[in-house]
């Protein structure tokens, strides 16, 4: 995993914010059922998990994330004893065949470095006639990323080949396409759009400083005056020249697919 999403708390004050206004609205999509076993594919800091404990009473939830860090942030956010956290790969999960009744991932498959094999792994670990979802960022809908990465290109070009922006399972189809290749039946895709309000500038900016995702890892290579110098162009940029500092918000656009396991 790298460097830039090792950082637990960093992270959930950049994305984690996104994550948890999206995770009801992706949950609804989903048909997410209050029975048997549940499994969150790339559960993150567990922004996911806690919205389907809150949604359900009886089932069992498990989490399972790459990312040691995030699963031992993640265990000391939620207590329910339904819910347990485990260190896995999702193009290789460490759970039996059809042990599951519903498989969802939440903001993970644009980064799995093959799609197909987290497809099949989620249709494998889920019983015949459970369901199978997920759901990303559409590539060009997410302002709090093209907005940082167009003021920084502006003033580096080079910036662009450093955003390591998702080239796969974010686009329009994309995720119907991967999902019915995977043999899963029933397939539907969504758009689901949300916007997220900021206090200020600085609670923008700040959790860039972090270091944590492309965009923080960015920031953190910068030499003192080169990152004022963006911190400046984004201020502009949200704000308006010479405008006082103010509340505004940025939009965002995602991408849910949802299908069938075969019976």
């Amino acid at each position: 995993m790298p460097a830039m999403f090792a950082n637990a708390i960093g992270y959930e004050q950049l994305m984690g914010r996104w994550s948890v206004r999206l995770a009801p609205l992706y949950a609804d999509f989903a048909k997410l059922k209050d029975s048997g076993r549940i499994l969150d594919v790339g559960s993150g800091t567990g922004a996911l998990v806690k919205i389907i404990a809150g949604m359900t009473r009886e089932s069992e939830i498990v989490g399972v994330d790459p990312a040691r860090s995030f699963v031992d942030y993640a265990r000391t956010q939620i207590g329910d004893p339904r819910v347990s956290f485990e260190v896995g790969d999702a193009m290789q999960l460490p759970f039996p065949t059809a042990s599951f009744d519903q498989a969802l991932s939440l903001l993970v498959m644009m980064f799995i470095p093959e799609p197909e094999k987290a497809a099949q792994e989620m249709r494998r670990v889920t019983r015949p006639g459970g369901t199978v979802s997920a759901c990303t960022w559409d590539r060009d809908g997410l302002e709090l990323a093209s907005i940082f990465w167009e003021e920084a290109v502006k003033l580096d070009p080079d910036a662009e080949a450093r955003s390591q922006r998702p080239k796969h399972s974010n686009r329009k189809g994309q995720l119907t396409a991967l999902w019915q290749s995977a043999g899963l039946e029933d397939v539907e895709e969504t758009a689901i759009t949300m916007q997220l309000p900021f206090a200020s500038f600085n609670d923008f900016w700040d959790p860039h400083l972090r270091g944590v995702a492309p965009q923080g890892a960015y920031v953190a290579s910068l030499s003192e005056e080169r990152r004022e110098a963006l911190r400046q162009g984004l201020r502009e940029r949200l704000l308006g020249g010479g405008q006082p500092d103010g509340a505004f918000a940025l939009r965002a656009k995602a991408l849910a697919v949802r299908g069938t396991v075969p019976e």
